[in-house]
């Protein structure tokens, strides 16, 4: 019977994978399928496509839809050119610094979005600190709140994406490939355009791919800096929140079109990739040329400079913290603990609810993600199939997205969630719970089933072999991948933005409404706050544990 297929002989592991896919089809897929449904039904109760008419007809919403795709389109090309470049040279040459690279994706992880726009209006912004220095010169920067300000914060902010999926793909691709082609007399730069750059088309378009779904669900920065330029996700929130009364056929059309374009863009990837073969033996990365005089100091300063703009939040973030303040107005050369002891002290509550929910998340994400790769991996079946695809459907949803769906599903009827934490952590739970399971899943593929027979050939049951064989070989990579939910669950945004209700807010939302109300520098408090409690938990589990989280190794 395939639908069952090894699961036929084990009927624990048939349960453990009934539950895995009950848990994502009540709370994944019926939320999506409830929402596409209200995206069909008008102000009269009746079904139709009036929604997505007016989406296509209404210039406000046509705008916000051509502006993502924008937004999306440019960033995801800025974050190919700086990200693909640095991992060009890299990967492929020696130079003072090029260590210092190692550092970006745990700069990345330590940041959240929100801290990060912050951080830049506090710097670029009408009374930021670049334009404090400039303005007695009668000189102004143009306004941050504008395309080049989101495009800008957003490349920096995405394209350690690119750089990660470009120098992997490097690292493992075969030299003898391009000496064999060099051997042959072509020049240097047909081998790049004939051998290097198709070999490398899976890894960019995988990049692009996650920069580019990334981008166009973003909430934290376009809330921030795009007042002036709607995008989606931005305006579905509005739309939500709105008190004049939203609709909420129009909410649930703009979620829907975003999941669409989510999948759109994953579709593409598959179809160019799936296209050609690129298989190749891997294990004999090209040799790293070194650089020396003039080569060596310009990709060095690169280097540094990409660093230290990727650093400038963090820095920022931390002076302003400890400047004080009236209202907007920043008083920089003074200094002050107030705004960090408020943070930390004298109202933690939204650090105590981050904390909570992260942890609660986290917990019930890892225990999943190990159950639910095993099945994939090692119980072959049409359930675990089909487990597979449901599991990786959340790396297409917007976190306003699934909030909305959420919303929209718990918030009425025999299942009622909305206006507890329980629904936050689901949504964090979703959010983060699809790389758990890839994180386990690798370790799982280079572990022979013989290890397991064996075991239990000799008496020893499938559960208890499980814990004995199975789990010691995947704990290392899903213990980092828990690590690494419970960072990135610390600084949610997008779903919380929708699903937090009075008496748990959390340090991202404490922070978007810190910066909201133009008060910087309790905002960067609490950034500063939310960087520690993230930054410390992740060191220990690097460099104690030997987890390898974060950092291109």
């Amino acid at each position: 019977m395939v639908v069952l297929g090894k699961l036929r002989r084990d009927p624990v592991w048939l349960a453990l994978a009934a539950i895995s896919l009950v848990t994502l089809g009540m709370f994944l897929l019926w939320p999506l399928a409830t929402m596409f449904g209200k995206s069909l039904v008008n102000g009269n109760g009746g079904i139709d496509l009036s929604g997505y008419a007016r989406f296509f007809g209404e210039r406000s919403y046509r705008q916000a839809f051509v502006n993502t795709l924008i937004l999306g389109a440019a960033v995801t090309l800025c974050s190919l050119v700086v990200g693909g470049g640095l991992a060009v040279a890299v990967a492929r040459c020696r130079f003072p610094l090029a260590a210092l690279v190692a550092v970006l994706p745990l700069v990345t992880l330590v940041i959240p979005d929100v801290v990060v726009a912050a951080s830049w209006v506090v710097l670029l912004g009408k009374q930021g600190i670049f334009n404090t220095l400039i303005r007695p010169l009668g000189m102004e920067l143009p306004s941050l709140y504008s395309w080049w300000g989101l495009i800008l914060v957003m490349t920096l902010n995405n394209y350690v994406y690119a750089f990660v999926a470009v120098f992997v793909g490097l690292r493992s691709m075969d030299r003898n490939l391009e000496e064999a082609a060099l051997s042959l007399g072509r020049p240097p730069e047909r081998v790049v355009l004939g051998i290097t750059l198709p070999m490398l088309l899976p890894s960019i378009f995988g990049g692009a791919m996650i920069v580019f779904t990334h981008v166009i669900g973003s909430f934290g920065v376009p809330a921030i800096i795009g007042a002036r330029t709607p995008v989606l996700a931005v305006k579905a929130y509005h739309e939500f929140v709105n008190e004049m009364g939203g609709s909420a056929q129009m909410q649930t059309t703009m979620a829907s079109m975003l999941v669409l374009l989510g999948a759109a863009a994953l579709l593409f990837q598959k179809l160019v990739v799936e296209r050609r073969q690129y298989q190749m033996e891997t294990g004999r990365a090209p040799v790293r040329v070194t650089l020396k005089g003039w080569r060596a100091s310009a990709a060095a300063t690169g280097v540094l400079l990409i660093v230290a703009l990727s650093l400038a939040p963090a820095v920022v973030v931390v002076i302003t913290a400890f400047t004080p303040a009236s209202g907007p107005v920043l008083r920089y050369g003074g200094f002050t603990l107030d705004h960090v002891l408020h943070a930390a002290l004298r109202a933690p509550d939204p650090l105590y609810h981050s904390l909570f929910l992260a942890t609660t998340a986290t917990l019930a994400g890892s225990l999943f993600a190990i159950v639910t790769a095993y099945l994939i991996v090692k119980r072959r079946s049409g359930l675990t199939h089909v487990l597979d695809i449901l599991v990786a459907l959340p790396l297409t949803i917007a976190g306003t997205v699934l909030g909305i769906a959420l919303i929209n599903t718990f918030g009425s009827g025999w299942l009622v969630l909305t206006g507890s934490w329980t629904i936050m952590a689901l949504a964090y739970f979703l959010r983060r719970v699809p790389t758990n399971v890839r994180a386990a899943i690798g370790p799982l593929h280079n572990l022979k089933d013989s290890l397991e027979e064996a075991s239990m050939s000799l008496g020893v049951s499938p559960i208890r072999s499980f814990f004995k064989v199975v789990l010691p070989t995947i704990w290392p990579a899903a213990a980092a991948a828990a690590v690494l939910m419970w960072v990135t669950t610390l600084s949610e945004l997008s779903a919380t933005v929708v699903l937090y209700f009075g008496g748990m807010s959390t340090m991202p939302i404490e922070i978007f409404q810190q910066v909201d109300s133009d008060r910087l520098a309790l905002a960067c408090a609490y950034s500063v706050v939310l960087i520690l409690t993230i930054f410390i938990p992740l060191a220990l589990a690097r460099w104690k544990l030997g987890l390898k989280v974060g950092a291109i190794e």
